[in-house]
C-alpha cells in the first residue's frame, strides 16, 4: 500500500480542485513560508477522519472552506479525496479494491460526508480501515510541526497508542474494548430483563383477566357495530318507504286538488249560466209587472163602470155583498199565504245562517281557498235575488189570481163584458201558469245548486283534512330530510378535513413530510418519480386494518420511489437541509422472496385468514414492494389458533392476528391493546 494522489478543492487555500500525484519514492513539497505547504498535511490528516479543528490550525471547522479573496467569493464547501494503492498481497488495506479513494466532503451548512470509492460510509468504516496501518488520525504517519516534541514530552501511557498502532495491535485492542462495552451492556440488559420478567410474572394473572375482558369487550363492540350497521339500514330502508308512500300520496292529493278546480270551474259555469237566467228572470218579471200595472188599469176602469152599472141594476147590491165575502176569504187566504211566506223566509234565514257558518269554517281551515269562498258568496247573493224575485212573481201571481176571481164574480153581474172579460182571466191564467212554471223552475235550480254546493263544501272539507294531514306528514318528512342532510353535511366536512390531512401529510414524521412538499415544489434535482408514503398508495378490507397496520409498522411512512437514483437525490436533499431521515423503497429494486414450506403448511391450520400481502390492494407496478413487506406474514383469526399454527411451523414464520396481536418468527410474542380497540 503506497499513497497515490490527494485531491483538494475547496480546502483552505485551495479554491480550485488541485491534484497531487505522488511516485514510488520520495515527494518533497517546498515553497516560502504562508504558500500552503501545511495546508497539504492538514488536508491529509482531515480527509482520514480528523475531528478536531485545533489539530488542523483552525478555531472552528467551517475553517476549512476556501473563505474567499477581494476578487472571489467564498465556497459553499471543501472536499479531499486521497487514493492509495492495494496491490500489495501482504500490506493491504482490509478492501477489495485494488485502489481505495477515501472522500472527505464538509459543506458550510454543517453537514459532512464520507465516501469509500463514491459510496456513502460512517467515520467509524474509514477508522476501521485504517487502524494498524499507520495512516488514521492517531498514527504516526503524519508528522506535523511540533508534533515529534509533543509525543516526546507524553507519558508513557499516552505514548502506548503510539508503539501500539506501530506493532499493529490497535485494532484488537479497539475490538476488544468494544466488545467489553458490548458485553457490559448485554449484562446490564440481562439485569433489566430479568427484574421486567419478574414484574412481569407479577403480573400475568392480572394481564390474563384484564385480556379475557378485553376479548369480551371486542366481541360485545363487534356485535354492537353489527347491531347498529343493521339499524342504520332498517332506517335508511324505512325512510325510502316513507318518502316513496309521501310522494304517492302527494301525486294523490295533487290530482284530487286537479279534480277539485275542474269542479269548481264547472260550478262557476253553472253559476254564471243562472245569473244569466236571474237576469231574464228579471226582465221577464219588468215586463210582467207593467202588464200587471196596465191590467190594474183597466180593472179600476172596470170596477168605475161597475159601481155606475149597480145604479142601472137592482140586484147589484147582492153582487156587492157577495164581492164583499169573497173579499174577506181572500183576505184570509193571504194571510195564510203570509204565514207560509214567512216560514219560508226563515228557513232561508237559517240557511243563509248555516251557509255562512260552512263559509268561516272553510276559510279558517283553508285561507288559500278565499276567492273561491268570495265566488261562493256572490253565487248566494244571486240566489237570494232569484228568490226575491221568485217570491215578488208569486205575490204579483196571488194578487193577479184574486182579481181573477174577481172578475169572474163580476163577469155573472156584466153581460155585456163577459166576453172581453173572459179572454182577459184567459190570457191571465195563461201568464199566471207560465209564471208558475218559471218560478218551479227557478226552485228546482236552486235546490240543485244547493245540494251541489253541500256536495262540494263535503269534499272541500275532506280535501282539506287530507291536506293537513299531508302537511304534517311533509313536515315530518323535511325535518327527517333536514337530519339526514345535516349528517350528510357532517360527513362531507368530516372527508375534507380527512382530503386535507392527506394532502399535507399529517400524521407522517417530519422527514417524509419534508421529501414530500420539496417534490412537489420541484426541489428534488435529478429525481424521477417519488409516488409517496406507502400507507397512501395501498387500500385494506376494514377487518384486516388492524392487523396489515401491526405487520407493516413504521413501514406505512417509508417511502415509495421509482428507483434508487431518485432515493438517493431524495436522501441529498434531506441530508442538505438537516430535514432527518427517511426510507425509501425502489420499485425497480425491491424483490419478494418466495413462498416457504412453512407457510403453505400453516395455510391448512385452523383460523387461517390469509397471507398478508394477500389482502392488501394496490396498483400493480407496487406489488414488489408489498410482497417484499407481507409475503411472509401470515394472518389468523385470533391468538389461540395463531399459537398453535406457530407451533406446527416451528416458530419459523411472523404470524399476526386480526386484533393485532403478533407472533414473530423465532417465537416472541407482542400484544396488547391499541386504539383501535377502544
Amino acid at each position: 500500500m503506497y499513497l497515490k494522489s490527494l485531491e483538494l478543492h475547496g480546502f483552505k487555500s485551495f479554491p480550485n480542485r488541485t491534484v497531487l500525484t505522488f511516485e514510488r519514492g520520495a515527494t518533497v513539497i517546498v515553497g516560502p513560508n504562508g504558500s500552503g505547504k501545511s495546508n497539504i498535511s492538514d488536508a491529509m490528516r482531515w480527509v482520514l477522519g480528523e475531528l478536531s479543528s485545533r489539530n488542523i490550525r483552525g478555531t472552528k471547522m467551517e475553517d476549512v472552506i476556501f473563505g474567499g479573496t477581494d476578487d472571489r467569493r467564498p465556497m459553499g464547501f471543501a472536499e479531499v479525496s486521497v487514493t492509495f494503492d492495494n496491490t500489495d498481497p501482504i500490506n493491504r488495506l482490509d478492501s477489495e479494491f485494488d485502489e481505495v479513494t477515501v472522500t472527505r466532503r464538509y459543506y458550510r451548512t454543517g453537514e459532512s460526508e464520507y465516501l469509500i470509492n463514491k459510496e456513502s460510509k460512517r467515520l467509524r468504516d474509514i477508522h476501521m480501515l485504517f487502524m494498524n496501518t499507520g495512516v488514521g488520525r492517531e498514527g504516526y504517519s503524519i508528522i506535523g510541526q511540533g508534533k515529534v516534541s509533543e509525543i516526546v514530552s507524553k507519558k508513557s501511557d499516552e505514548r502506548r497508542s503510539i508503539f501500539e498502532e506501530a506493532a499493529g495491535i490497535s485494532k484488537y485492542r479497539y475490538r476488544k474494548e468494544e466488545a467489553e462495552r458490548k458485553l457490559k451492556g448485554v449484562s446490564e440488559n440481562l439485569e433489566r430483563i430479568n427484574d421486567i420478567r419478574v414484574e412481569i410474572e407479577s403480573q400475568v394473572a392480572t394481564l390474563e383477566k384484564d385480556a379475557e375482558k378485553a376479548r369480551r369487550g371486542l366481541e360485545i363492540f363487534e356485535r354492537k357495530k353489527k347491531a347498529d350497521v343493521s339499524l342504520w339500514l332498517y332506517d335508511t330502508k324505512q325512510i325510502r318507504t316513507d318518502i316513496e308512500e309521501a310522494e304517492r300520496l302527494w301525486m294523490l292529493s295533487k290530482h284530487e286538488l286537479d279534480v277539485l278546480a275542474q269542479v269548481i270551474s264547472d260550478l262557476e259555469a253553472q253559476t254564471e249560466n243562472l245569473y244569466v237566467k236571474s237576469q231574464s228572470s228579471k226582465i221577464k218579471s219588468a215586463e210582467l209587472l207593467e202588464k200587471i200595472r196596465e191590467t190594474t188599469e183597466k180593472i179600476h176602469n172596470l170596477e168605475t163602470s161597475l159601481r155606475s152599472a149597480e145604479l142601472d141594476f137592482a140586484h147589484s147590491a147582492e153582487l156587492i155583498d157577495a164581492a164583499r165575502s169573497r173579499i174577506a176569504e181572500i183576505e184570509r187566504s193571504e194571510a195564510g199565504v203570509q204565514t207560509t211566506k214567512d216560514g219560508y223566509l226563515e228557513k232561508m234565514t237559517a240557511v243563509d245562517a248555516r251557509l255562512s257558518e260552512l263559509t268561516d269554517k272553510r276559510f279558517d281551515m283553508l285561507t288559500e281557498q278565499q276567492q273561491l269562498a268570495a265566488k261562493i258568496n256572490r253565487l248566494k247573493k244571486d240566489i237570494e235575488d232569484a228568490l226575491l224575485d221568485l217570491e215578488s212573481e208569486e205575490n204579483d201571481a196571488t194578487d193577479l189570481k184574486i182579481r181573477i176571481d174577481i172578475l169572474k164574480h163580476a163577469m155573472s153581474s156584466d153581460g155585456e163584458k163577459s166576453s172581453e172579460i173572459e179572454k182577459e182571466i184567459t190570457k191571465y191564467d195563461i201568464e199566471g201558469e207560465a209564471l208558475k212554471r218559471e218560478a218551479e223552475k227557478c226552485e228546482q235550480s236552486a235546490s240543485v245548486f244547493k245540494k251541489q254546493i253541500a256536495e262540494k263544501d263535503a269534499t272541500i272539507a275532506e280535501a282539506t283534512e287530507k291536506i293537513s294531514d299531508l302537511t304534517s306528514e311533509r313536515s315530518d318528512m323535511q325535518n327527517r330530510y333536514n337530519d339526514a342532510k345535516l349528517e350528510h353535511d357532517a360527513l362531507v366536512r368530516r372527508a375534507d378535513d380527512l382530503q386535507r390531512m392527506i394532502d399535507h401529510f399529517d400524521g407522517y414524521i417530519e422527514s417524509v413530510k419534508f421529501v414530500m412538499r420539496e417534490y412537489a415544489a420541484g426541489r428534488v434535482n435529478n429525481a424521477g418519480e417519488i409516488y409517496g408514503p406507502l400507507s397512501s398508495l395501498i387500500t385494506v378490507d376494514k377487518r384486516y386494518i388492524t392487523a396489515i397496520e401491526t405487520a407493516l409498522g413504521a413501514s406505512l411512512q417509508n417511502i415509495v420511489v421509482d428507483n434508487e437514483a431518485t432515493a438517493k437525490a431524495a436522501i441529498y436533499s434531506l441530508k442538505r437541509a438537516n430535514a432527518g431521515r427517511a426510507t425509501f423503497y425502489p420499485v425497480s429494486a425491491m424483490r419478494p422472496s418466495g413462498e416457504t414450506e412453512e407457510i403453505r403448511a400453516a395455510k391448512s391450520c385452523a383460523g387461517f385468514v390469509g397471507r398478508a400481502d394477500t389482502l392488501v390492494a394496490s396498483d400493480k407496478k407496487y406489488r414488489s414492494i408489498i410482497e417484499f413487506l407481507l409475503l411472509r406474514t401470515l394472518v389468523f383469526d385470533d391468538i389461540e389458533n395463531a399459537s398453535a399454527a406457530a407451533k406446527r411451523v416451528n416458530y419459523k414464520v411472523k404470524i399476526v392476528t386480526l386484533d393485532g396481536q403478533v407472533i414473530n418468527a423465532g417465537g416472541s410474542v407482542t400484544g396488547g391493546s391499541t386504539k383501535r380497540d377502544s
